[in-house]
């Protein structure tokens, strides 16, 4: 029996104090550094202090990192950004297309050179429900949870992972 849940297969793109030396690094405990990454969109900073990436400016870049976590670290993350009073129920899980430094220096978007990641968007953006209709909605934590918990007899990838969500979540790049 495979345990894909304590696995490192789960992609997230970190950009503010996630990131390596800064204050919440710890919650990235146990994961796998991939490397530095960018992302399109305008890296802002909230009235409380906390940042997000304004992903409507399509002339700037974020520039973070990319981390391979497994579902324990997807938890504690989750739980810092979406569930805890340091940032009271401020960011959602979704994806976003991510362009890796190392392979593209020059900060261009060509959709044909980046990978999709799991970051955390700011709640206050809308949120399109697929069809309109609300019992089509799902929490992609506890999508990836079960998704991981189901898969038993079969070693999954990063790219199985985002599949399993992306015809679920709002992507708009």
């Amino acid at each position: 029996m495979i345990n894909n849940q304590k696995s490192h297969i789960i992609k997230i793109f970190v950009f503010g104090t996630l990131l390596k030396g800064q204050r919440f690094d710890f919650y990235m405990g146990g994961s796998t550094y991939a490397g530095k990454y960018y992302t399109r969109g305008q890296l802002m900073m909230a009235e409380n202090g906390s940042v997000y990436i304004d992903v409507n400016d399509h002339t700037a870049c974020t520039k973070g990192e990319v981390y391979h976590v497994d579902y324990s670290c997807l938890q504690r993350i989750n739980h810092l950004e979406s569930r805890s009073g340091e940032f009271p129920k401020g960011y959602d899980l979704t994806l976003i297309p991510v362009f890796s430094i190392e392979k593209n220096a020059d900060y261009n978007f060509d959709l044909n050179n980046s990978e999709l990641c799991f970051y955390y968007r700011r709640r206050n953006e809308p949120i399109k429900i697929i069809g309109g209709d609300y019992s089509k909605h799902k929490d992609p934590v506890v999508e990836i949870g079960n998704f991981l918990a189901s898969e038993k007899t079969k070693i999954l990838t990063p790219e199985d992972v985002i599949n399993c969500v992306k015809q679920d979540m709002r992507i708009d790049f």
